[in-house]
């Protein structure tokens, strides 16, 4: 392959399964999740090319340290302890802090495959690494299977391939330039995009988010990338801004929210998180009514099993992004832990004067709380090894600030 710059064309053809969506017209074509397989050969031929690609993006910093996607080390949890920390610094010091969250339409299938080749050339990548990736790229086809029958071959004209190892690390490149200001905070996890403003005056954040939208919307249509307007959302962070002016993206007003959702979690003007702390309630009952015929007190299931249903399956519900909003109100968090005493005196077929701490010594399983300290513990002792210029902006552990007490960690501090 390297010798010819060739990317075989057996390998390009993907074979696509359709997953039809939750409560969705089964007769409608987007109804369905499309979930793409491609050859194994293919996957290992991408492994190798990747592991040459990353050798050089490195020397010329791709990604940017604001990208957390596809990035070793990091995950969404990072990004979002990013931002909220960045939030409640700015609180600290009686700053607003404004947000744009973008909502960038099918980034991956619409991404300009000539526009990308472009910027590998920009960042001076090795000829047979560009001249691979564009055969990668260039006539690739999908066949759909309904029913045990393979439909005929389709071309793909346009974004990255479903399903690939090398698709998500290339986007990034594609992503890398997207306009950078002194006064404004980036946060980018792959396609998910927020923009933050802080200052005492709304006028100097409307400003700063004024001289920089022009920017991005230069920038998106040069690349080709297309932005649902109608989806991005706004939100400001404080408690004495109630009437915002009015933010245009190609002319079409961003709505002010008052609780917003990024990354799995959402963020309210206050940072309560009491919002999400019933959203995680009602997903948790729904995961919980699926498995109820195998933990229930008639199930015949052992109770071993049972209980590792609940730890593999039910927990991490609870306990996601923790480390973020760990430090809400004891009421909020009494909100999820109730859930899960519940499921465990269920699980235990207890009976009701046996109290939850005896419950848990006789099972060993953790409280919510001592879980979730816990991981706080392994994620802050890994957080200095990661070499990443964004993440050691975060403060680091320090107890004795009397600032800190009122931070996610505040929790931790046993």
């Amino acid at each position: 392959m390297f010798k010819l710059n060739h990317f075989p064309g057996c390998w390009k053809t993907g074979r696509i399964l359709p997953i039809l969506k939750l409560g969705k017209d089964p007769t409608q074509p987007i109804s369905y999740r499309p979930i793409s397989l491609l050859p194994t050969l293919s996957k290992l031929s991408e492994k190798i090319i990747l592991n040459r690609y990353i050798k050089h993006a490195k020397k010329v910093r791709i990604p940017i340290p604001q990208q957390f996607g596809f990035t070793p080390q990091l995950s969404t949890i990072h990004q979002l302890l990013r931002v909220t920390e960045h939030i409640l610094e700015g609180k600290f010091a009686n700053l607003a802090t404004a947000a744009i969250f973008l909502d960038i339409a099918k980034a991956f299938d619409k991404v300009w495959s000539q526009g990308l080749i472009h910027k590998l050339i920009a960042y001076k990548f090795p000829h047979y690494i560009i001249s691979i990736i564009h055969s990668y790229l260039q006539d690739r086809q999908f066949v759909v299977k309904v029913k045990n029958t393979d439909s005929s071959p389709r071309n793909i004209h346009a974004g990255m391939p479903q399903g690939g190892i090398l698709s998500p690390i290339i986007f990034l490149c594609f992503m890398n330039d997207i306009p950078q200001q002194k006064d404004i905070t980036l946060s980018l996890y792959a396609d998910d995009t927020a923009i933050l403003a802080q200052s005492k005056k709304f006028n100097t954040i409307s400003n700063s988010l004024s001289k920089y939208i022009p920017k991005l919307e230069s920038w998106l249509k040069r690349w080709k990338i297309q932005l649902n307007v109608e989806k991005t959302e706004a939100i400001i962070f404080s408690k004495y801004f109630k009437h915002c002016p009015e933010i245009k993206i190609y002319s079409t007003p961003v709505p002010w929210k008052k609780e917003i959702k990024y990354l799995g979690v959402i963020l309210d003007r206050n940072l309560t998180f009491r919002p999400h702390l019933n959203h995680i309630k009602e997903k948790y009952n729904k995961a919980f009514r699926a498995q109820y015929s195998l933990i229930c007190r008639n199930s015949r299931i052992s109770i071993q099993n049972k209980l590792l249903i609940c730890q593999a399956y039910l927990r991490p519900i609870l306990t996601y992004a923790s480390l973020v909003w760990a430090f809400t109100a004891k009421f909020n968090f009494n909100i999820i832990q109730v859930l899960e005493n519940k499921t465990i005196r269920m699980t235990m077929q207890a009976d009701w004067y046996i109290r939850n701490a005896d419950i848990r010594k006789s099972t060993s399983i953790p409280s919510l709380k001592d879980f979730i300290i816990k991981l706080s513990d392994k994620f802050y002792n890994n957080l200095s090894q990661i070499d990443n210029t964004a993440i050691s902006n975060i403060p680091s552990y320090d107890s004795s600030h009397e600032k800190f007490r009122k931070r996610p960690r505040a929790m931790f501090c046993t």
